[in-house]
This record gives C-alpha cells, sequence and structure tokens, in this order.
C-alpha cells in the first residue's frame, strides 16, 4: 500500500483490522494514537474506538476524514524506519542500566562500567511509548522517596521528558549525585526556581534555582521485590 487515497473503504477497513491483530493494539490505542496525529497536524477529530469498530466491520459508506491519521499512525508502528521499531523477532529488548544507584537521600555518582538489563518489548514499546535508548533502568538507595519508591526499587526513567510544565517525579544530579525526587517548577519566581520535594516528610523540602537542576528524566515505570 502507498497510501490510503489508493485504498476502498473495504481495502482500508482490512488493512486496520489486520494491522491491529499484527501489532497487538487496540481499537482505543489506536485511537489515541490517530488523535494525537491529528493533533500534531493541527486538526481536532473527534475519533472514539467505536468508530473505528463499526469501520472495521465495513458500516462506513464514504472514506472518514480520520483515516489518513489512523492508516498514518499504523504505518509508523509497522515502519522499521518509523520513530518507534515493533519487531515481533525477540520478546524483551536491553535498556542502560545506571551504573550506580540512584539515591533517595544522597545519591551514586553514575560511574562504573557501562550494563544493560532486558525489559519486556511490550512494555517498552506499547505501554511506554519508547525506544530502548529513550531509557534508563535505575536502583534506588535510600528512604527519602518512602513510600512511593523504596530502597532496592527499580525505575526506567525517560531520558526524552525532562519538561516540569507538569509536577512529577524525576532522576536528577544533585551536584553530589544522581537522586530521584518530585520536582515542581514555582510559578513567577524570578529568577525561575524547582521546589525539590522528598515523599518522606522527615527530610525537608528545598528551593533551587532552575538553572541549577540537572534533570536525567522522568520516572516512568517501577518494580518492587515482593
Amino acid at each position: 500500500m502507498s497510501g490510503y487515497k489508493q485504498e476502498s473503504i473495504a481495502g482500508l477497513a482490512e488493512f486496520i483490522r489486520n494491522s491491529r491483530r499484527t501489532l497487538n493494539i487496540s481499537t482505543a490505542e489506536l485511537a489515541d494514537l490517530a488523535r494525537a496525529k491529528a493533533r500534531a497536524a493541527g486538526d481536532n477529530i473527534g475519533l472514539s474506538q467505536q468508530t473505528i469498530s463499526a469501520f472495521e466491520q465495513g458500516r462506513a459508506k464514504r472514506m472518514p476524514g480520520w483515516a489518513q491519521y489512523v492508516y498514518e499512525a499504523l504505518s509508523e508502528l509497522a515502519s522499521d524506519e518509523g520513530n518507534r521499531t515493533f519487531e515481533r523477532g525477540t520478546a524483551s529488548v536491553d535498556v542502560e542500566v545506571l551504573p550506580t544507584y540512584a539515591g533517595a537521600g544522597g545519591g551514586g555518582t553514575g560511574e562504573g562500567d557501562v550494563e544493560k538489563i532486558a525489559f519486556s518489548r511490550a512494555l517498552v514499546e506499547y505501554e511506554l511509548r519508547a525506544k530502548p535508548k529513550d531509557l534508563l533502568a535505575i536502583q534506588i538507595e535510600g528512604n527519602s522517596m518512602t513510600p512511593d519508591f523504596q530502597s532496592g526499587d527499580q525505575l526506567l526513567v525517560d531520558k526524552r521528558k525532562t519538561s516540569l510544565a507538569q509536577p512529577g517525579a524525576f532522576c536528577l544530579w544533585d551536584g553530589d549525585g544522581y537522586v530521584v525526587k518530585y520536582l515542581e517548577k514555582i510559578h513567577d519566581s524570578e529568577p525561575p526556581k524547582v521546589r525539590v520535594i522528598s515523599r518522606n516528610e522527615i527530610y525537608r523540602t528545598t528551593e533551587r534555582l532552575a538553572e541549577e537542576v540537572q534533570i536525567l528524566g522522568r520516572v516512568v515505570w517501577f518494580a518492587r521485590r515482593v
């Protein structure tokens, strides 16, 4: 297929249905991806999973306006040259590990031999919408972020996500080592400042100049040993 415009309604419906099965993606997930494509193009579409399901079942009488965004989303997922790789050859991918722990308190320096650890391909590529190179695996040590994160927890940090537009848990360099803290931008501060927050209330909240805060990425996943 060279483009959705060359397809009949029935042909496109079959393409969507077969592509979803191959990629193991739901109509809800596909609708989300297509809406994101539309927003990026400056188009606001009200696409739902029910609409896609109805189209797949042959209920459409004409080619819908959202078809190009669904087609683009599926083509990107299936393409080796897309923004993400969804190969099915193996069930896991290797993610680089921060050589030393990230402290929930005092932090590790990040010095040491580079290692990698295997994570589920479905987790990395489908759930987190990332490539292995976008992520860094780290291990927590210390108690300043309990109960949310505990010593020994394994976290995945998305290095693409460094914006403080929304508060959240981030891995950052505090001058002595890598730490995991909640960060919150202090609005209307001059010069710009960031609030650095420990979840454990025995540790005090601090304020830092935004230019001093070196963010490695946002925490997007964690696992804990039982």
